[in-house]
C-alpha cells in the first residue's frame, strides 16, 4: 500500500503566516519493494475553493523542493494543497495539507508604530543596569461573532503576547533576533477562539531582548531605546463583514513587574508590583488603567518587516532535578544533571518581601563548590516574593547552565524546581546508539550542544556571548542537518547574514554584527587597516560553504538561488582581496602571490589543542598567525570550487567555468607559494597536512610524503588530535583518504586530552569549547587576561562534527546523490565496536542500519526509503544494488 507523508511547505508543517512564494515536499511510505515516484499532480485552491495551481499529471520523481508556480497569491489567506502520486508498481496515493498567508505587500500595514513613554536609559552589562519592561493594553470591543481572526505582531525588544490574558501559543523571545534595521520578523496568530463578544484586550509584555541589550543592540542612526510594538489583527465576523485592530496612541502603557533583565544578566521580578488581569477584560479593579500613560505613535516604518520563516523558540523540554548537593563551602547546589541553554521554573510560597537569587553556572571546581563560568554575565534570576503561593519562570531571559544556586529560602525542595530548555523548535530527524556506552554519549552530547546553541540563531555558546560566530555554523552545518530539520532555520540566518554583507561582498564573523561586536570589528578594521573588509577565513566563507551543505545533505536547490548573489559576492571579495593585497615579506612572483589569500584579519584554524592549554593567552595568538598561512588560501580554494559548483547546478554556464579557473589558479599558487620545495607546509602542526590532503589540494608527487607527515605528526602528540575549529572536520576524513581509518578510529576512542572522550569520562553532557576546559582532576579553566577574568564555556558545538564522520563510517550512511536521492551503504568496521545503529530521515524518508558482529559473522539490517536508491557494500567487498525497503545481510568479518 502506498501513502504519503510529512507534507511540508516551505520545509514547515502547515505553516501559518509566510510571505513568500513557497515551496512544497513530501515522503512516500509503502510495504512494496524498489518503490520509485513516476508521477505527481499538485492542486492549490484559495478559501473559496478556487484552483489557483494545477500543474497536471507531471512524470517525474521529483518530490521535494517543487516551487509554486500558479497564480499571485493573496495575503491573509488560507490555501489548501492536494498531492497525488503514482509510483512505478502502479500504485496511487494523495494527501492534503495547508498554508497560509501573511501580509504580501507593506501597504496592508495600516497599525501604527507606538513606543512606550516610560524613562528608559542606557543599557549595562550588570544585572540592574537595564530599565523595566512594559505593559502595553489594546483595548477594543466586537460586537458580532468571529469567524476567524488573525494577529500580526512585532516589537522592539522581545515580547509575550496575550489575548484577554491567555497566550496564543508558547513561543519565546519574538520576534527573533536577526538584523532589525533592515529585517524585522513579525508573527501571525490565530485568536479565533481567544475572542469573546464584547470587551476584548491585547497585552503585550515587552522586555529588552536583543534590540536593545548591552551586548546584542543595533548601533544605528535609527535607534530608540524606548519599547516599541506594531500589531494589527484582521478580524472576518460571521457574515462575512471585516474589521481591523491597529495599535494606536490609544494603547495604555504601564510599568512591568520585571524591573529589569537582559538575555545575559538575568531577571529582577518583583511580585508586589504585578498588575495582576492588566491584560484581561475584567481587571482587578484595583488597577486604574485611567493612570496608564499613552503610547507614542512613532515612524519607524515598514521597509524591514518580513513574516517570520522557521518555527519559534519554545520550550522544548523539561527537566526535573537531578541532585541536591551540599558544597565543601556549605553551598546548596541544586543539580539537574545536565548542560542546556534555558531557565528554572519556581514554586513560590514564601513571606512577602523575601528576596530569592537563583545563580546560574554549566559547572563546579574540583572540589564539589559552585564556579562561576562565565563572570561577564552575571546569570541571575531575583524574585521578590508579593506572599502569593505561584510558579515563577523568568520572562525575558535565557541562561546556560546545569547548576544552580538559591538563596533566601529555608528549605530547598526538589519538586520546587523545574529546568526549563529552550531551543528554536526543529524535526528530529536522527538516532545513534553502539556498543560504546561513552561513544553513544559522546552523540548525545553532540545533539545537547545542538539543541543549546540554536536558539533564534546559531550561536557559539548560550552562557557567555549568544552570538551568531559566522565560522562555527559553517564548521558544525553538515552535522546539525544530520541531527535535526535545520533548513528554514538556516534559511532565515543566511538571509540576514546577505543583509550584513558589505557592499565589497566581505562578511562580518558574527551574524547579527551587533552590541560588543561592533566594537571588535571596528578594532580589528584598525588594527590591519581593512575598513569594512574584517572577513576571516572560514568564518565569511560561510555565504558559499553554508548553502552549498544544505544542497549536500538535502538536495536544497532553494537556498542556491535565494543565496547566489551573496555566494558570488563573498568569492569575489576574497578573490579581490588576494590580488590587491600583497604581504609585505612575500618573495613570490605575482602570479602566484595574486591567487593567495594571506592578509588581513584571520582567526586560522582557531583554539589548536597544543597551542590553547592556557586560553587565549600568546600561544593562541602564535598558533593564528602561523595557521592562516595555509587555511585563508585553503578556503579560498573551498569557496571557490562550492562557487564553481553551484553554478553549473543552477545552469550558468559562465560563472562555472570563471570559478572553476580561478579555483585551479588557486590550486597552483598553493603548490608553489604555500608548499615549501622540500614539500613542507610553512608549520608543522596537524591541520598543515590534513586539511590539504582533504581538500585535494596535495600535488600527486607529495601525496606519500604529506601522508607521512600527518602520521608522524599524529605520533609524536601522543595519538591525540592537535586540530582547531577549522582543522576538526578534516582530520579523520584525511586518515581515511590515506588508508588510515584505524587511525581516525583510534582517534575517536582516544581518552587522554584533548579528546571527546576525555571530556565524556570527566563527566560531559555536552561538547566544550576548548578540550582543556576541565583539568584531570575537574578544575575548571580560568585565566586573567589584564582586567578581564576568561573561562571556558562548556557548551559549544564545533567539534561535535565529529558526529558526521561516525555516521559516515560507523553505520556507513553516505550519500552518492545530493539529498540522498541515491544512499551508499559501507560500514567501517573496528574492533572496539561490536555493533550500531543509525537511523536518518533524509528528505526522502527513514534510512536505517543496523549491525552486529556475532560468531565471527557481521549482520546488518538496512532500510531504504520510498523514491531512493542505494548501494550497498558489505566489509567483505560484496556490493548490492536496491531500491527501497528493507534487507537483511550477512558476511564473515
Amino acid at each position: 500500500m502506498l501513502n504519503l507523508k510529512k507534507l511540508k511547505c516551505l520545509h514547515m508543517a502547515e505553516p501559518i503566516g509566510i510571505d513568500e512564494n513557497p515551496y512544497f515536499s513530501w515522503q512516500m511510505e509503502s510495504d512494496e519493494m524498489g518503490v520509485m515516484q513516476a508521477s505527481y499532480r499538485m492542486i492549490v485552491t484559495d478559501e473559496s475553493g478556487k484552483v489557483v495551481w494545477d500543474t497536471g499529471i507531471v512524470l517525474s520523481d521529483s518530490s521535494t523542493y517543487i516551487r509554486y508556480e500558479g497564480n499571485p497569491l493573496e495575503s491573509s489567506t488560507r490555501y489548501d494543497w492536494h498531492v497525488e502520486v503514482t509510483d512505478n508498481h502502479g500504485n496511487h496515493a494523495a494527501a492534503d495539507s495547508v498554508f497560509e498567508t501573511a501580509l504580501l505587500d507593506k501597504k496592508e500595514w495600516k497599525a501604527k508604530w507606538v513606543k512606550s513613554p516610560l524613562p528608559t536609559r542606557e543599557r549595562a552589562a550588570h544585572l540592574g543596569e537595564q530599565p523595566c519592561a512594559s505593559l502595553f493594553r489594546k483595548e477594543f470591543t466586537l460586537q458580532k461573532s468571529v469567524k476567524r481572526a488573525r494577529l500580526y505582531a512585532t516589537c522592539h525588544g522581545v515580547y509575550q503576547l496575550t489575548v484577554n490574558g491567555i497566550r496564543p501559543d508558547d513561543r519565546e523571545f519574538a520576534p527573533e533576533c536577526t538584523v532589525y534595521r533592515e529585517y524585522l520578523c513579525y508573527q501571525t496568530y490565530d485568536v479565533t477562539e481567544l475572542l469573546e463578544l464584547g470587551q476584548n484586550v491585547i497585552g503585550m509584555h515587552v522586555g529588552d531582548g536583543w534590540y536593545h541589550g548591552f551586548m546584542t543592540k543595533a548601533e544605528d542612526e535609527s535607534y530608540d531605546p524606548a519599547h516599541a510594538v506594531l500589531l494589527q489583527m484582521d478580524v472576518v465576523y460571521e457574515d462575512g463583514s471585516m474589521e481591523t485592530v491597529l495599535s494606536d496612541k490609544g494603547i495604555k502603557v504601564g510599568k512591568s513587574a520585571v524591573l529589569c533583565s537582559d538575555l545575559f544578566a538575568g531577571e529582577i521580578y518583583d511580585a508586589n508590583q504585578m498588575l495582576y488581569g492588566w491584560d484581561k477584560p475584567d481587571a482587578d479593579s484595583k488597577t486604574d488603567f485611567a493612570e496608564w500613560e499613552n503610547a507614542i505613535e512613532a515612524d519607524f516604518g515598514y521597509a524591514n518587516l518580513r513574516a517570520q520563516l522557521g518555527q519559534p523558540v519554545r520550550p522544548v523540554m523539561l527537566l526535573p532535578v537531578k541532585e541536591i548537593l551540599v558544597s565543601p563551602k556549605g553551598e546548596k547546589i541544586i543539580d539537574f544533571g545536565q548542560v542546556i541553554a534555558g531557565r528554572v521554573r519556581m514554586h513560590v510560597n514564601v513571606p512577602k518581601g523575601t528576596k530569592i537569587v537563583i545563580s546560574h553556572t554549566e559547572g563546579l571546581d574540583a572540589q564539589g563548590n559552585f564556579f562561576d563560568n562565565n563572570p561577564t554575565a552575571d546569570q541571575r534570576i531575583e524574585f521578590i516574593s508579593d506572599g502569593r503561593e505561584q510558579v515563577y519562570e523568568p520572562h525575558f531571559t535565557f541562561q546556560g547552565f546545569r547548576y544552580i544556586t538559591v538563596s533566601g529560602v529555608d528549605e530547598l525542595r526538589a519538586e520546587d524546581y523545574t529546568a526549563v530548555v529552550l531551543s528554536s523548535e526543529k524535526d528530529d530527524i536522527g538516532t545513534f546508539s553502539c556498543s560504546n556506552v561513552d561513544v553513544t554519549r559522546l552523540y548525545e552530547n553532540t545533539r545537547w550542544s545542538q539543541r543549546a546553541n540554536m536558539l533564534s540563531i546559531p550561536t557559539d555558546c548560550p552562557q557567555r556571548e549568544k552570538a551568531g560566530w559566522t565560522g562555527d555554523i559553517q564548521v558544525y552545518t553538515k552535522t546539525a542537518l544530520l541531527n535535526e530539520d535545520i533548513t528554514p532555520f538556516l534559511t532565515r540566518w543566511l538571509e540576514n547574514l546577505a543583509v550584513e554583507q558589505k557592499d565589497n561582498g566581505s562578511v562580518p564573523f558574527v551574524v547579527p554584527l551587533a552590541g560588543a561586536y561592533i566594537g571588535m570589528y571596528k578594532g580589528y578594521e584598525q588594527q590591519f587597516g581593512t575598513p569594512d573588509a574584517v572577513s576571516p577565513a572560514g568564518w565569511g566563507d560561510a555565504a558559499v560553504l553554508i548553502p552549498y551543505y544544505m544542497y549536500q545533505v538535502t538536495g536544497n536547490t532553494e537556498i542556491l538561488k535565494k543565496q547566489y548573489d551573496s555566494m558570488k559576492k563573498w568569492c569575489d571579495f576574497v578573490l579581490e582581496t588576494a590580488r590587491k593585497n600583497r604581504p609585505e615579506d612575500s618573495t613570490l612572483p605575482d602570479e602566484i602571490e595574486q591567487y593567495l589569500w594571506n592578509t588581513g584579519h584571520h582567526y586560522g584554524e582557531h583554539l589548536i589543542p597544543s597551542y590553547s592549554k592556557d586560553g587565549y593567552g600568546e600561544k593562541t595568538f602564535e598558533a593564528i598567525r602561523v595557521s592562516t598561512k595555509y587555511v585563508a588560501p585553503i578556503y579560498c580554494y573551498y569557496s571557490l570550487t562550492g562557487m564553481s559548483g553551484t553554478a553549473e547546478i543552477l545552469g550558468y554556464k559562465e560563472d562555472a567555468a570563471y570559478y572553476s579557473d580561478k579555483a585551479e589558479k588557486v590550486r597552483d599558487a598553493f603548490s608553489k607559494g604555500v608548499i615549501d620545495e622540500e614539500g613542507n607546509m610553512p608549520a608543522e602542526l596537524m591541520g598543515a597536512y590534513a586539511m590539504p590532503i582533504y581538500y585535494g589540494l596535495v600535488p600527486e608527487k607529495l601525496k606519500d610524503h604529506f601522508a607521512e607527515k600527518l602520521v608522524q605528526i599524529l605520533n609524536e602528540n601522543n595519538g591525540c588530535l592537535d586540530t582547531g575549529f577549522l582543522g576538526m572536520p578534516a582530520l579523520q576524513d584525511a586518515l581515511c583518504k590515506i588508508g588510515r581509518t584505524d587511525l581516525a578510529y583510534d582517534l575517536l576512542f582516544q581518552e587522554q586530552a584533548p579528546s571527546w572522550l576525555y571530556e565524556v569520562r570527566h563527566g560531559a553532557t555536552t561538547i566544550w569549547e576548548s578540550w582543556f576546559a576541565l583539568d584531570e582532576d575537574g578544575t575548571p579553566f580560568c585565566s586573567q587576561l589584564g582586567d578581564f577574568v576568561f573561562t571556558m564555556s562548556l557548551n559549544h558545538y564545533a567539534f561535535g562534527c565529529v558526529d558526521d564522520w561516525i555516521f559516515r563510517n560507523v553505520n556507513g550512511i553516505d550519500r552518492l546523490e545530493p539529498g540522498y536521492k541515491k544512499i551508499l551503504i559501507r560500514p567501517q568496521l573496528d574492533d572496539r565496536l561490536s555493533w550500531a545503529k543509525r537511523s536518518f530521515n533524509c528528505e526522502f524518508g527513514d534510512i536505517v542500519t543496523e549491525w552486529e558482529k556475532k560468531a565471527g559473522k557481521f549482520q546488518m539490517k538496512v532500510s531504504i526509503p520510498c523514491n531512493t536508491t542505494a548501494v550497498i557494500v558489505m566489509p567483505d567487498g560484496t556490493e548490492y544494488e536496491k531500491g527501497s525497503g528493507t534487507y537483511e545481510f550477512c558476511c564473515a568479518c
